[in-house]
């Protein structure tokens, strides 16, 4: 009866003797077969087919906890944290260079040109009053500066250009739609011992009128000296302006008229050549 009573009870529980040598057993007659229940559903268990031990291979372990020192470094007081004299003595240094350029840009200031009107007539930009039409398209816009029965030299705005006649097809004129006067030709030269008396005849082709034309002489000697410099306003049409100024050096377009300038020489002077150049201003 004892014996029973201990099968039934290792079997429920499913005890097991596996730290000893022996194990406990029950008579095969003496066990009781219990029925499985089946009005209960059995939970099923799926086990991994594989276990997955890359996860206990990468673990770090934490680092060594710092251990703090004593107090933290103070500056002594009084003191900065910079070198103050290096660089108050750094800025001394550049006050004083901004210092002198200023005093060489205040002396030289006179001595620098302003950019007026007058200076940039200085400049001459080529007009692009010809429109020149070639065979295969092309079309070049400049002056027409030489001509001749082989070819044309045209002034463009990136320089000079030689075409061959035989590739031009046409020629046409793109007058600027501006005033522009320009001296016809070679001005004449009567030059005496104490004088030079220089004529000629000056022609506005541009669109819109010249007011107060001038027309300026300069005289050079053989080493590119300056002699004299002399102007004269040429004689137009009468013109009243907004300002209630009247004047008759004005030029409108297609005009011609002629000047006659004088310039006074001594002994010393010895004109080798001329240059001329023409200004004119445009008002209402």
């Amino acid at each position: 009866m004892n014996k029973f009573i201990l099968s039934i009870f290792l079997i429920s529980i499913g005890l097991s003797q596996n730290d000893a040598d022996s194990t406990i057993v029950a008579p095969f007659d003496s066990i009781a077969v219990i029925e499985p229940d089946t009005t209960q559903p059995v939970p099923t268990i799926e086990m991994p087919e594989t276990i997955d031990t890359t996860a206990q291979d990468t673990l770090v372990p934490l680092p060594d906890i710092r251990e703090l020192g004593g107090k933290a470094d103070k500056l002594p007081l009084g003191e900065p944290f910079f070198e103050l004299k290096s660089s108050i003595d750094l800025l001394h240094q550049q006050m004083d260079s901004l210092k002198r350029v200023i005093s060489v840009y205040e002396k030289g200031k006179g001595a620098m040109p302003t950019i007026d009107e007058e200076l940039l007539n200085l400049i001459k930009v080529p007009q692009l009053r010809h429109r020149i039409e070639l065979q295969n398209g092309t079309i070049v816009n400049g002056e027409i500066i030489q001509e001749d029965d082989l070819r044309i030299i045209v002034q463009t705005s990136i320089g000079q250009l030689a075409i061959e006649m035989d590739r031009v097809v046409n020629i046409t004129e793109d007058l600027p739609p501006n005033a522009k006067v320009e001296i016809m030709g070679e001005p004449y030269v009567n030059a005496f011992p104490d004088r030079e008396e220089i004529a000629g005849t000056i022609k506005n082709v541009g669109l819109k009128r010249a007011d107060f034309v001038r027309v300026i002489a300069h005289l050079w000697s053989a080493t590119t000296e300056l002699i004299q410099t002399d102007s004269v306003f040429v004689t137009g049409q009468k013109q009243k302006y907004l300002t209630g100024i009247r004047a008759d050096t004005s030029l409108e377009p297609g005009s011609i008229s002629e000047f006659k300038l004088t310039i006074p020489l001594s002994d010393e002077d010895k004109v080798s050549y001329r240059t001329y150049e023409v200004r004119w201003e445009s008002y209402k």
